[in-house]
């Protein structure tokens, strides 16, 4: 059977490179319905996987979840969650999950297999259909909205459809119910729910704190490091900043911030991007690389 991007081998190949221009234009030519798999793994992967953007984005998702209150008790667990325990390892483990959905596809026999050692995880915990469909709006929508929120349009329509499919697909396979017929149905969907759900809370800041502190850590320089709350404020809503009591970015940090990510992502037409790029490989470790979903994840009795 054909590797996937990322899989484990025991010789590395040697990349391949592409103008990200032109792997554009060649997603262009896909069908978001049928190919939603192929352009959602190009999309969010080969031109968009560089590390720090993925932990930006990601850092920012968490928070978003996390401003639930029954969500950060659940993940907090009174300061023994390994969110805030070993945030680092927790936040890689996850996005080697949606690496390896992206690597395989939702519905490959290996896609579905890491879809259920996630469902196997969420089942020792008290999470609410609503609670997990909001995380799926968290990866079908916050990519594009926050891209659009600096004033970056790097997602052509193809591929915002396609990650919205890519997604609902998951979805599907999590055995989720109710979920939104479309993406903007979803949208409307995901603001009501935070219009009912955030709320401040102890265990929400805890956390927000560990993810703001390892986003610091790993993503900006030290010179860099005292402004890392203000960065992330300034990708965040304003109901997210509110909740999580983050501080209000000063004009010139908002501005270096969109600037920065503007150059960034609208640049990636002229950069190479690695065609064989994969959350799973850029996060993963020695451990996550056998290919073996069990050795992922949270354990009853384990950590």
């Amino acid at each position: 059977m054909k590797s996937a991007p990322g899989a484990g081998s025991a010789r590395t190949p040697r990349r391949r490179w592409r103008i990200g221009g032109l792997e554009r234009r060649r997603i262009a030519r896909l069908d978001p319905a049928a190919d939603h798999t192929e352009i959602t793994r190009s999309s969010l992967q080969t031109l968009h996987g560089d590390r720090r953007l993925v932990l930006a984005m990601f850092t920012v998702a968490f928070m978003k979840q996390v401003a639930v209150p029954t969500m950060a008790r659940i993940l907090w667990r009174r300061g023994t969650g390994d969110i805030v325990q070993n945030t680092a390892l927790r936040n890689d483990d996850t996005i080697v999950f949606f690496g390896r959905f992206l690597d395989f596809g939702p519905d490959s026999p290996e896609g579905i297999a890491w879809i259920e050692r996630m469902n196997e995880i969420h089942a020792h915990f008290p999470i609410r259909n609503d609670d997990a469909l909001y995380t799926l709006s968290t990866l079908a929508l916050d990519p594009a909205n926050i891209a659009a929120t600096l004033g970056a349009r790097p997602f052509s329509p193809t591929e915002i459809e396609a990650h919205w499919r890519f997604w609902r697909a998951v979805a599907e396979r999590q055995r989720l119910h109710d979920i939104p017929a479309t993406r903007e149905d979803m949208r409307s969907w995901a603001l009501d729910y935070e219009r009912r759900e955030f709320a401040p809370s102890a265990a929400g800041r805890a956390v927000s704190d560990a993810l703001a502190e390892d986003f610091t850590a790993r993503v900006l320089p030290a010179r860099l490091r005292p402004f890392g709350r203000e960065v992330l404020s300034a990708i965040s809503p304003a109901n997210l900043r509110e909740t999580h009591g983050l501080p209000r970015p000063r004009p010139a940090v908002r501005l270096a911030v969109r600037t920065a990510s503007r150059a960034y992502l609208d640049g990636v037409v002229l950069r190479p991007v690695p065609l064989d790029r994969s959350l799973a490989r850029t996060f993963g470790t020695s451990r996550t690389d056998t290919g073996d979903p069990a050795v992922l994840g949270y354990r009853h009795h384990g950590r």
